[in-house]
């Protein structure tokens, strides 16, 4: 092997090394919750979903046309708001990872399917609550995930 091939094989091992880093930032990148808008439908990975539940905007109609409404209160009952949730398929494969300032997230899943919801408060340490939701083929189910009250 001459000089200018050893080169050439070296500038390639960088090369291989430099998008071999990139692809992996990449993958981190998405799999970081993305922080959703309050009250804006927003689109991740391929489903609508919004971030409401406070004051009068909770009662916009426009929220009645999502079929899933996850709701994140206390064990009192009251609303918590900042939360973290991933959804992922029947067969475990994450669909997708959000946060919200609100006690309301909506989504447009397809019906008939099974999810699973796993949530937690963020920066809270606690506990993570998990349920499995289907959408409603017609109307919206309501899904109520309780965590222990801050007191």
């Amino acid at each position: 092997m001459d000089v200018r091939s050893l080169s050439d094989c070296r500038r390639g091992f960088v090369l291989v090394a430099c998008l071999a880093a990139l692809g992996s930032a990449t993958v981190a990148r998405a799999e970081a919750p993305v922080r959703l808008p309050l009250d804006t439908g927003t689109t991740v990975s391929g489903v609508e979903v919004a971030c409401t539940g406070v004051g009068q905007t909770k009662d916009n109609p426009a929220w009645q046309a999502y079929p899933v409404r996850l709701e994140f209160a206390d064990t009192t009952g009251a609303y918590v708001s900042d939360e973290t949730l991933t959804v992922s398929g029947r067969d475990g494969s994450p669909l997708l990872s959000v946060s919200c300032s609100a006690p309301w997230v909506l989504m447009k899943l397809p019906a008939g399917r099974d999810y699973h919801v796993s949530a937690s408060l963020t920066g809270n340490g606690g506990p993570t609550r998990s349920a499995v939701v289907r959408a409603p083929e017609h109307g919206q189910a309501r899904f109520v995930f309780a965590f222990p009250s801050a007191d």
